[in-house]
C-alpha cells in the first residue's frame, strides 16, 4: 500500500526534535513519504522547527504550514483530508510531537496493519501501551495484541477505513470547529446533541472476514450519556466514527515507544503521573522485532479475566 507518515508540529520545539532523531533511526526514514504539517499563529515556532525537519537526514520530506492557527483539531482532520482525498496515499501513520519511537515501531506498526488488513473489523493499529512488566516478561508477549481506546498516538489508518468514518470527522469540522478558535468549540452542544446521535445508531456489520472480537471485550469509546469531561476532541470524534462505523482498534502490549508530552494541549505533569506515565517500561528488542511476522489477539489475562478497554480519556 502507498503509505505516508504524518507528523505535526507546532511550538514545543524540544519534543519534536526528540521525536524527530528518533523517527530518523527508523530505517524507514529513508524509503517512505514524510509530511510535516506545522500549525501556525502567534505561539507557533514554524521557522525552527522548518530547520530541524531541512537538517534532518529523512530521504524524502514535504512541509505544509499553515498561514494562521488551525488549531489541533481543523490541523488534523486536514492533514488527513490531504493526504488521503487529495494525494490518494492508501495509509498512513500519524505521529504528534510527544513520542519517542523505537528503531523498529514504524515496521511494527507496518506489519501489523499488513497482518490486520485480511480483516474486515479492524480500524486502527499501534505500537504504544503502558506496561510495567520487565524486560524478559514483554519479551514473551512481542506478538500479541489487544483491544484499545486510549489515545491516538502514533497509530496506522487506512484510507478505507478513513472512507467509512470521515463523514461523522467532517461534520464535527464543519458544525464546531469552523470560525472559531479550538479552545472555545461548543464542548456542550458536542456533548449534548452530536455525540449521542452517533453514539445511539447501529454499528456497522461486517459480512467478510472478521476478527474475533467478542462483543463484551469491544466497550464504547464513550458513555451514551456524556459528562463535563466527556473529551470533545477531534481524536475523540475519530474514536467515535471508528466505534459507529464498527471497528475495533488494536495495539500491542508491549510497547515499541514511550509518551513524552509532560506539557500540552491536554497534559500537565499532575495528569502525566496521574494516568502512569511516569511508571513506563521500554526496551528495544530490535532483533526480535525483524523477526516478527504475525500477531495473535490477546483476549484474557493471566488471571483468564477478559481484557476490556477503559474508556477514552
Amino acid at each position: 500500500m502507498k503509505t505516508a507518515i504524518l507528523v505535526i508540529g507546532f511550538k514545543r520545539l524540544h519534543y519534536f526534535q526528540r521525536t524527530l532523531e528518533s523517527l530518523e533511526k527508523n530505517p524507514e526514514s529513508q524509503t517512505l513519504d514524510f509530511h510535516f504539517y506545522l500549525d501556525g499563529g502567534r505561539e507557533a515556532n514554524q521557522e525552527e522547527l522548518i530547520e530541524m525537519i531541512d537538517n534532518s537526514p529523512i530521504k524524502s520530506k514535504k512541509i505544509v504550514c499553515r498561514n494562521s492557527n488551525f488549531g489541533i483539531g481543523r490541523h488534523l482532520i486536514g492533514a488527513r483530508r490531504e493526504l488521503f482525498d487529495g494525494l490518494g496515499y492508501d495509509r498512513i501513520i500519524l505521529f504528534e510531537d510527544d513520542m519517542e519511537l523505537a528503531p523498529t515501531y514504524i515496521e511494527t506498526v507496518l506489519k501489523m496493519s499488513d497482518w490486520a488488513h485480511q480483516y474486515d473489523n479492524v480500524g486502527t493499529v499501534m505500537a504504544f501501551n503502558l506496561n510495567d512488566s520487565n524486560q524478559s516478561d514483554q519479551l514473551e508477549d512481542l506478538d500479541k495484541v489487544v483491544p484499545t481506546n486510549r489515545h491516538f498516538w502514533g497509530y496506522c489508518l487506512t484510507r478505507k477505513v478513513w472512507d467509512n468514518i470521515k463523514h461523522i470527522v467532517y461534520e464535527y469540522e464543519e458544525t464546531y470547529l469552523e470560525g472559531v478558535p479550538y479552545k472555545k468549540r461548543n464542548h456542550r452542544r458536542i456533548r449534548k446533541k452530536f455525540m449521542p446521535h452517533w453514539m445511539m445508531q447501529p454499528r456497522r456489520k461486517y459480512s467478510g472476514k472478521t476478527l474475533d472480537i467478542p462483543d463484551d471485550a469491544i466497550t464504547p469509546p464513550f458513555a451514551i450519556k456524556q459528562t463535563r469531561n466527556t473529551p470533545t476532541s477531534q481524536d475523540a470524534m475519530t474514536a467515535l466514527g471508528l466505534w459507529n462505523a464498527g471497528y475495533a482498534r488494536l495495539t500491542t502490549i508491549v510497547p515499541r515507544a514511550r509518551y513524552i508530552g509532560i506539557q500540552g494541549l491536554s497534559f500537565t505533569p499532575k495528569v502525566y503521573r496521574k494516568q502512569g506515565f511516569d511508571k513506563q517500561q521500554n526496551f528495544e528488542f530490535t532483533e526480535e522485532d525483524k523477526s516478527l511476522e504475525k500477531f495473535t489477539l490477546y483476549l484474557k489475562d493471566s488471571k483468564g479475566k477478559l481484557i476490556k478497554p477503559t474508556m477514552y480519556e
